[in-house]
């Protein structure tokens, strides 16, 4: 049998996402408002209409729509109707539940848990032993801004590491940040703001956002990729990112092996979203992030990483792959290649990082 939901006030915005998971869930929700129009109440399966919850009808009205709604639970996503609801079920409908506890303190232990998640950030991996004098750690509610900004984008790169770029960019000389492979924007978002904190440079996000540069020779993938709106991954890439660009961020939308020809001192990007951005041509920090076939990884590494600086640190991300091994084959031969300039390198969940010697 399905269960029916009453929301209320169901104009709120965590009531119309209540709403929609529901729904996805096979779940009949009805909407509930105390104004005398309310436009939410267009998405919803059914639509009854409330008193203000100081008003003293308000316990029996709401009864009334349980009994008139056959209503199984109710999901209140404001602080004090919560409370007055739970009051009214346990004296009058007990059988109905209250969905989940009070909205204010589930916020609350969010960011609680946010707080501690930033200060074990903080704390620093103990191990690294990077070149160059170390900034200051980004600590306290800057810290557990960026964590909190970066989470509310979706995308593969881990809590791990997260906390090693974090760490990185304490040690980074002035120079560019170069990503190849943003997609949604993910690890740009972290890197640009930490960019901002320590001032270290322009950020250059490089991704041809075209479904035929998805394929990577692994069947799997291949056939999830083909099925990828590439044109929406951009638009919400430019999404994610214009809030915090700052002027200091723009991409390259094509293969980085053509941005690789322009790129060089004085290069410049100009974009309807982000407008003008001028790069140094030296690069601090390079992430290759893109198609991670062989070829693909080869090509990436061997027209960018030249242009890194003494100090500057190169990721090769999903060293550790489930789905193939060009990363760790490209990975392995640059460590082997430049042992001699190499001053550390380490893996932090699947990244593989390289830090060059300050002094080569």
């Amino acid at each position: 049998m399905t269960e029916t939901v009453l929301v209320f006030p169901a104009g709120l915005p965590d009531g119309l996402k209540y709403r929609a998971l529901a729904a996805e869930r096979g779940q009949r929700v009805v909407g509930a408002s105390s104004l005398g129009f309310d436009p939410a109440s267009q998405v919803y399966d059914a639509w009854e209409y409330l008193p203000y919850v100081h008003e003293g009808h308000f316990a029996e009205a709401l009864k009334a729509v349980v009994q008139r709604q056959n209503i199984s639970a109710i999901y209140a996503p404001h602080e004090v109707v919560w409370g007055v609801i739970s009051a009214a079920a346990q004296q009058h409908f007990p059988e109905v539940r209250v969905m989940g506890a009070s909205p204010l303190r589930a916020k609350e232990k969010d960011y609680r848990a946010l707080h501690d998640k930033a200060a074990a950030v903080a704390a620093g991996p103990d191990w690294l032993a990077l070149e160059g004098a170390a900034r200051p750690r980004v600590s306290g509610a800057r810290l557990s801004g960026l964590l909190r900004t970066v989470d509310q984008i979706a995308g593969m790169t881990d809590d791990d590491k997260i906390r090693a770029i974090i760490e990185v960019f304490r040690y980074l000389p002035r120079g560019d940040i170069v990503e190849i492979g943003s997609w949604w924007g993910r690890s740009a978002a972290l890197m640009v703001l930490l960019s901002q904190y320590y001032a270290i440079g322009n950020l250059l996000c490089i991704d041809p956002w075209q479904s035929e540069n998805l394929a990577q020779g692994v069947a799997v993938l291949d056939q999830a990729s083909a099925a990828m709106d590439t044109d929406e991954a951009f638009r919400i890439f430019q999404t994610n990112l214009v809030p915090l660009a700052g002027g200091r961020l723009n991409y390259f939308r094509g293969e980085s092996q053509v941005a690789a020809q322009a790129y060089g001192a004085g290069f410049e990007v100009v974009s309807e979203t982000f407008g003008t951005v001028a790069y140094d041509g030296r690069i601090a920090l390079l992430h290759i992030d893109g198609n991670h076939s062989l070829d693909n990884v080869c090509g990436d590494a061997r027209v960018w990483t030249p242009h890194v600086m003494p100090g500057g640190v190169i990721i090769f991300d999903d060293y550790v792959w489930a789905f193939g091994d060009g990363p760790k084959c490209v990975g392995d031969a640059f460590l082997e290649a430049h042992a001699e300039r190499i001053a550390y390198s380490f893996v932090m969940g699947t990244a593989l990082f390289i830090q060059l010697k300050v002094s080569p």
